[in-house]
């Protein structure tokens, strides 16, 4: 009788030793799955980026950053002199510039030279901010307004203006120049 097996004996057996259960397969199969949708966002955003770097975007911040440089320049050109140095001041207005803004600076330089002189007046200039308002890159036209602030020696005399200025740059070539300038009023808070 040993031979033989008692059926309810095995059945015994099986029910009070239960099988155990595998928990690392379905933390593998969502950690497939977290590495699937990662890797298709990469691939999403990377090809996004890729098109936008490819694009006329890229060249329109190119341009943007151009005039924001060029700019910075030609305001500085325009409001920074040392009475001292005056030929390079007057240079640089003309190198900078074109247009009639170019031709008014050239027009006045004898009056400004002899006022500046007379003051022994020196202007340091920051740009505190600059920023393009408009660009138009097919026309070679962008308008930037500049935050600036002057730091004035006349003689003993010293000082601090702050100044908002609206710029208007042109494509000459390769280049960007100034050809305006001008005054934007600073509203203090609660003004309109």
């Amino acid at each position: 009788m040993d031979s033989e097996k008692d059926p309810v004996a095995d059945e015994a057996v099986v029910k009070t030793a239960p099988r155990p259960r595998d928990r690392t397969r379905p933390l593998l199969l969502g950690a497939a799955a977290l590495a699937t949708a990662a890797f298709l966002a990469a691939a999403i955003f990377g090809i996004q980026w890729w098109v936008a770097a490819a694009g006329d975007d890229a060249e329109l911040a190119q341009a943007r950053d151009e005039v924001l440089v060029a700019g910075t320049a030609a305001v500085k050109a325009f409001t920074e002199f040392d009475y001292t140095n005056l030929d390079q001041y007057f240079q640089k207005q003309q190198e900078l510039s074109t247009g009639a803004i170019q031709e008014q600076a050239r027009n006045s330089e004898g009056k400004f030279r002899e006022a500046i002189g007379q003051a022994q007046t020196v202007v340091v200039t920051t740009v505190q901010d600059i920023a393009v308002e408009e660009l138009n890159e097919h026309e070679g036209k962008a308008t930037c307004l500049v935050a600036l602030s002057t730091d004035v020696t006349k003689g003993a005399e010293k000082g601090v203006k702050s100044l908002r200025v609206e710029i208007e740059m042109t494509r000459v070539g390769d280049e960007w120049k100034l050809s305006s300038i001008g005054n934007v009023p600073v509203v203090g808070a609660g003004q309109q």
